[in-house]
């Protein structure tokens, strides 16, 4: 009897020890952190579980599934979003919080790709879009103006983030790479300039993330024009 009790203390994944005060912020963190070390493909609720020391039935007492765990999760990182930013004017806020936004989500890749499902979203980055919001519609656009200005904006932020920040970096020279290097003059002139423009740029060294700041910084003298 003591033998089968140890073998039940133990259970099907080796011995556990119950963490006392199991919560749902402790839940989400251990969330995050299997995510930010393993990948989105890691985050299961045996796997959090395991990161706690507890069993999977007791993270249910506090989160309803894997997809109830993903929204906190983004709900947690959407709260680093810069909201209140420094600047005289709509397009100084505007450039400055978006740009601050693309270096903060650089940091957590893996959350555009949660994004991109479509189906969840975090309420707590209404906040980052409403200043954005307030902004354009400070400048003069109307609120049709304003949502279309804010969705162009925010795909430029998430295409650059998903095509310059892989969540596993390729190994260098990549085929990408190659590719570009080795593209001919003769056949995409166009294409080898602003290569050759590109590259020169970074040997005088100009910090890639300056890049994003750039091309948004072009696009909001777009949208915003000046005889408004």
């Amino acid at each position: 009897m003591a033998q089968q009790s140890s073998l039940e203390e133990r259970g099907r994944y080796g011995r556990r020890h119950p963490r006392p005060g199991l919560t749902t912020a402790s839940v989400v963190t251990a969330g995050r952190q299997l995510i930010e070390r393993d990948g989105l493909d890691a985050l299961t609720m045996r796997a959090v579980a395991r990161e706690l020391g507890t069993a999977a039935t007791s993270l249910y007492r506090h989160v309803a599934d894997r997809d109830a765990l993903l929204l906190l999760i983004l709900e947690q990182i959407a709260e680093g979003l810069p909201v209140e930013v420094p600047g005289d004017t709509p397009r100084e806020r505007l450039l400055g919080r978006l740009v601050a936004a693309h270096d903060y989500l650089a940091g957590h890749v893996w959350v555009l790709h949660i994004l991109i499902r479509g189906d969840l979203v975090a309420e707590t980055a209404f906040s980052f879009v409403d200043a954005c919001f307030a902004d354009f519609l400070e400048a003069g656009l109307s609120p049709e103006e304003t949502r279309d200005a804010y969705w162009a904006c925010w795909h430029l932020m998430l295409g650059e983030l998903l095509a310059q920040h892989p969540l596993v970096p390729p190994p260098e020279p990549s085929q990408r790479t190659r590719a570009v290097d080795e593209a001919d003059d003769g056949r995409l002139p166009a294409f080898t300039r602003v290569r050759r423009a590109t590259q020169q740029a970074a040997a005088e060294g100009r910090p890639a993330e300056d890049l994003f700041g750039g091309s948004v910084g072009r696009l909001l003298g777009a949208l915003l024009r000046a005889d408004r």
